[in-house]
């Protein structure tokens, strides 16, 4: 059976917020009488930046990070699956890797 996560609901979500951030702070701009291209870029970037942020927000909710457990090293990985097995695989990649000083490694 297909199970549903956050991840799914990410790009609803994250136009759904940034749409309505953008048309807020363009209602804001039109007060002001900006001109029409600078208040669209004004929004695009609004909206580029939220739909970012939440999409960020969202992953990093829903993934899994397995760290090296040696002291000191700084070596992670996020996964972004939920499959038991590749995240069990990633664990234990993440406890015998070789170098102790790599830093953040993304899947």
């Amino acid at each position: 059976m297909y199970k549903l996560t956050p991840r799914h609901f990410a790009f609803p979500i994250a136009a759904f917020v940034g749409g309505v951030l953008g048309v807020d702070y363009a209602d804001e701009l039109a007060a002001h009488h900006v001109p029409l291209l600078t208040m669209v870029a004004c929004c695009l970037s609004i909206f580029a930046t939220v739909y970012t942020a939440v999409r960020w927000f969202i992953e990093v909710l829903s993934a899994t990070t397995h760290k090296c457990r040696a002291a000191g090293c700084g070596f992670r990985v996020r996964v972004p699956s939920n499959d038991p097995g590749e995240s069990r695989r990633w664990q234990e990649i993440a406890a015998a890797h070789p170098v102790h000083d790599q830093p953040y490694h993304r899947v």
